[in-house]
């Protein structure tokens, strides 16, 4: 496995193979969920590059930034065991350097909502790191988690818009054995958090066979105050647009963010795929 701390270092090194490699971003804390995207890459026989760069233009809340879990020499024995190719860690003046402009971010329907109200900016920063990083490693192909259903809908119009040479994949979300989403969140969770964040799965899991309501819903969200789970929202959405709805049969997903103590949880369940 060979590291990579600019770009063109990068570039110089394996620039005749990068088209045909695929590239997984991250911003490090890496868990099973992360691993997983590397072994659907090597499972369809590509070379892997993972980069590890925890992008400050996505954090709308600094104290989120602040404590956002840091744990390079960990992530790269992880990203080693795991048979990674390649692993860009660039510096903020690598991806920001400030002799160069920034492309404007025009954000399409899909950013709108959900994430795109309770987080403002948060998109318009995936949108501009993203940029940066597909510009600078310049792979064939890209694989994103499905937990970020709504990252996903932003990052596959950005290629459709602008990468168009680059195949997108989004995999499946890995969850802990009691249907928790793995997150590099969920480390903050106290021991009496943990136990009872898998209900918002839980939760989710009755949509996938139930056909509940607006009014169900609302209903549901009360239930989970009485375990101490705050939420944001909990809706159902069509896709790729993200647009609320108020019935399954017109819904492809159902999307939930929420709080735990002062720890952040999103996760969705799709009925239909779009990708």
């Amino acid at each position: 496995m060979r590291i990579f701390y600019t770009a063109g270092h990068l570039q110089e090194s394996v620039h005749a193979q990068l088209n045909q490699w695929a590239f997984i971003p991250t911003m490090g804390a890496l868990h099973q969920g992360h691993l997983s995207l590397i072994h659907k890459a090597k499972e369809q026989g590509h070379k892997t590059v993972v980069s590890i760069f925890v992008n400050p233009t996505q954090f709308n809340n600094s104290e989120d930034l602040n404590k956002y879990p840091r744990t390079v020499f960990e992530d790269l024995i992880k990203l080693s065991q795991a048979g990674v190719d390649a692993v860009f860690l660039p510096a903020v003046t690598e991806i920001y350097p400030a002799t160069h402009e920034l492309q404007k971010v025009i954000l399409g329907v899909e950013a709108q909502n959900l994430e795109g109200y309770f987080r403002p900016g948060h998109f318009e920063g995936v949108v501009m790191v993203l940029r940066r990083l597909f510009s600078m490693v310049k792979p064939g192909h890209v694989f994103f988690g499905q937990k970020d259903l709504q990252q996903c809908m932003v990052v596959r119009r950005l290629i459709l818009e602008e990468f168009n040479h680059i195949k997108f994949n989004m995999i499946e979300t890995i969850r802990e054995d009691d249907g928790l989403a793995m997150s590099s969140r969920n480390v903050r969770l106290s021991a009496d958090e943990r136990k009872v964040a898998c209900e918002i799965y839980r939760i989710l899991e009755q949509l996938t066979t139930n056909d509940m309501s607006t009014d169900d819903l609302s209903y549901l969200v009360r239930v989970l105050a009485t375990k101490g789970i705050q939420t944001e929202y909990l809706n159902y959405v069509t896709l790729p647009q993200l647009e609320v709805v108020s019935t399954r049969q017109e819904a492809c997903a159902a999307v939930y963010a929420g709080y735990l103590g002062n720890v952040r949880l999103i996760d969705n369940v799709v009925f239909r795929e779009i990708i």
